[in-house]
């Protein structure tokens, strides 16, 4: 059953693959016009470009989230091509598995860059169309890692953490602007780069997260599909009364 987003526009950042791609295809198929955004141009290209011709709208606009112009591009654009934005998914991270004593500063300032404040950047520029046009909906992608970290993961359970709270202040904040503001909680989500991450660890990434599917609470790890669900809810009408909402799609991982 379709919930129905026709006439919203929506940007979805980092979804040139993996979670944000999906999350991009199902609000597309949902009815909204999608600004698909990222770093790699080829391949954001061709996501919107398959969205077109699977009969939906979108357009691809680079941006590199950690960079305020870009963000502020970004949202110019989502406005400038469709005349409005009613939608804004902050999904962009980097995920770096390095244990604590070799987390350089280096690199801790560039997790938090794209993850923090780049979604800060794209809040800061989304906000003022959704106030003016009456309302919008903020989804911000989390993490089980902001509740109970992981040594390896240091900087980005950190940054998850962060963003989460900004998630809360901000659904606060927009109350009256009835822009609403929403967390998901996201587990193990098998993608094309996950596995490829185990094939690097464990030789045969597929086989290895099989296994751990079948060890997963219940049953299975996530797929992009749920993530996706959870999102076009959150950004639909459907919602109209959730905000400051921690959605758990982590099938069991944290509760």
């Amino acid at each position: 059953m379709s919930i129905g987003l026709q006439g919203k526009v929506a940007i979805v950042t980092g979804s040139t693959a993996g979670i944000g791609e999906g999350v991009a295809r199902r609000l597309a198929a949902e009815g909204a016009a999608v600004v698909v955004s990222g770093r790699r141009t080829k391949r954001g290209e061709k996501v919107a470009r398959e969205i077109r011709e699977a009969g939906g709208q979108a357009i691809f606009v680079r941006a590199d989230v950690a960079h305020e112009a870009d963000c502020a591009a970004l949202v110019q654009s989502a406005v400038d091509h469709f005349g409005r934005l009613d939608i804004l998914v902050n999904n962009a991270a980097i995920f770096p598995s390095v244990p604590m004593e070799e987390m350089t500063t280096k690199l801790w300032d560039q997790v938090f860059a794209i993850n923090v404040r780049g979604a800060f950047y794209c809040c800061r520029y989304a906000i003022p169309p959704m106030r003016q046009q009456g309302g919008g909906a903020i989804i911000n992608i989390g993490s089980t890692l902001a509740y109970r970290g992981s040594l390896d993961r240091l900087a980005y359970a950190c940054s998850k953490g962060a963003l989460l709270s900004m998630t809360k202040v901000l659904a606060r904040a927009l109350l009256q602007d009835r822009i609403r503001v929403n967390w998901i909680t996201v587990g193990w989500v098998i993608t094309p780069g996950e596995i490829e991450l185990r094939n690097q660890i464990h030789g045969d990434g597929l086989a290895y997260l099989e296994e751990r599917s079948r060890q997963a609470p219940l049953g299975r790890l996530e797929t992009v599909e749920d993530i996706a669900a959870g999102v076009a809810y959150l950004a639909s009408d459907e919602a109209s009364h959730v905000t400051g909402c921690e959605l758990n799609i982590s099938g069991g991982l944290w509760i």
